[in-house]
């Protein structure tokens, strides 16, 4: 059903183990992504963090309420959820593990966002709507799995409605790995393997505006916003430095890998960035 070189297997070892469900769960209430500092801020404010990053993505988006949107990965539908209410847009999220969907649906009926928040199955390679469908497409770090970008970001393109707005936010290396010095290039290689991270070898951030004007897309905005995710960076190393210390000696490492990203990749972030890339599909 899906786009060839997809691995769900792999998916669902990340984020479907009892380690990540629970650093899901009790650590992010949720959530599947990093949080926005600002200047003068606390780093310490870790679901704060979060609420600033959603309602930098509903800013970006610069949808009138009742929008319809995409939410490509849409994980438990946390980001949904902020999408709707705080920003009055209709939401469909799509996601292609069931466990994420159930999820997603019972935490909306919960908060009785029934009508306005729907998941439903489905890989953003070959997405299951019509042409020009969405006002708006975005990925929460969603992209950094997929195994044809340039295909993903083609199905955005088609389901929007021309004028239609696609944002893009996540992790994206500073330019191409086979550039980094060696040790570097082994961290980060081995740690994507292990988190599925198939896009994050393909595109990173000199290449990817170029992807999206391939896709049809005119982009709006490159933001290198590390700055103000760095913060969010830090204070969940230190918080998890100690714990992944403890699990990697006497564990299984394999079983926390959440845990492995936030202390690992820490010792090699001069090499990543944090964008939130933002386009549009010409009206034309």
């Amino acid at each position: 059903m899906g786009v060839e070189g997809l691995d769900l297997t792999g998916l669902r070892r990340v984020y479907g183990q009892f380690g990540s469900r629970w650093f899901y769960t009790r650590v992010a209430r949720n959530a599947r992504h990093w949080g926005w500092t600002e200047p003068g801020q606390s780093k310490w404010r870790l679901w704060r963090a979060q609420r600033q990053l959603q309602d930098v993505l509903g800013r970006k988006l610069a949808l009138s309420a009742g929008a319809r949107v995409l939410d490509a990965g849409c994980g438990a539908g946390v980001v949904a959820r902020a999408m709707a209410v705080r920003f009055g847009l209709r939401v469909t999220g799509v996601d292609v593990l069931d466990f994420h969907l159930a999820e997603a649906k019972r935490l909306s009926a919960r908060a009785r966002m029934g009508e306005r928040t729907v998941f439903r199955w489905g890989d953003y390679h070959r997405l299951p709507f019509g042409d020009g469908e969405f006002d708006g497409v975005y990925s929460m770090e969603t992209l950094v799995h997929s195994p044809d970008p340039s295909r993903a970001l083609a199905e955005f393109h088609r389901v929007l409605r021309p004028g239609g707005r696609l944002v893009l936010l996540g992790p994206i290396s500073v330019g191409p790995l086979g550039e980094l010095e060696p040790r570097a290039r082994a961290l980060i290689e081995s740690f994507l393997e292990a988190m599925t991270m198939t896009g994050a070898v393909i595109y990173h951030a000199g290449n990817l505006p170029r992807l999206l004007g391939e896709a049809g897309f005119e982009v709006e905005e490159a933001l290198d916003a590390t700055p103000y995710y760095t913060p969010t960076f830090e204070a969940v190393h230190a918080y998890f430095r100690l714990p992944w210390e403890v699990v990697r000696r006497f564990g299984d490492p394999a079983k926390w890998i959440n845990l492995r990203s936030t202390v690992e990749m820490y010792g090699v972030r001069e090499h990543v960035a944090w964008y939130v890339h933002t386009a549009v599909k010409p009206s034309r």
